[in-house]
């Protein structure tokens, strides 16, 4: 009966230290999606069919997407602005150019709404640059 309990107790944990392996190594299978394995390493998690004629570039690596102006100096960028300046002159300047695109201003401009989001989004950026920085 010893016998029986120690193999029965050897078996267990096999298969403890097995599941324990396979949860450990086999996780990026399991985020990536059933079809991980079939896909290319350069396309999107979100490219099919559908979307491969739509003129989506999916060829965008991570180091070129990298090479590109760090995401704060775009921001800066889009409000006119040199990194350096104030939060107070950040305020102002978002003021002064809101005013200009402000889609009650501009009804049906579609350019002026877009011209709106990446104001915004700019300024966003860096009042929470800006907080980082004061923490």
């Amino acid at each position: 009966m010893d016998d029986l309990f120690k193999l029965l107790w050897r078996i267990i944990n096999f298969i403890f230290i097995y599941l324990l392996i396979d949860m450990l190594f086999s996780r990026k299978k399991r985020r990536g999606g059933p079809n991980q394995n079939n896909r290319n390493n350069n396309q999107s998690r979100y490219f099919d069919d559908e979307t491969k004629d739509q003129g989506f570039d999916q060829s965008q690596s991570y180091t070129d997407f990298y090479k590109g102006e760090s995401q704060i100096n775009q921001a800066y960028q889009a409000l006119g602005l040199q990194k350096g300046v104030t939060l107070k002159e950040v305020k102002k300047k978002y003021i002064e150019l809101a005013k200009k695109y402000h889609p009650d201003k501009n009804p049906g401009n579609l350019e002026a709404q877009a011209e709106m989001t990446k104001i915004n989004n700019a300024y966003d950026i860096i009042v929470e640059d800006f907080n980082k920085r004061k923490a």
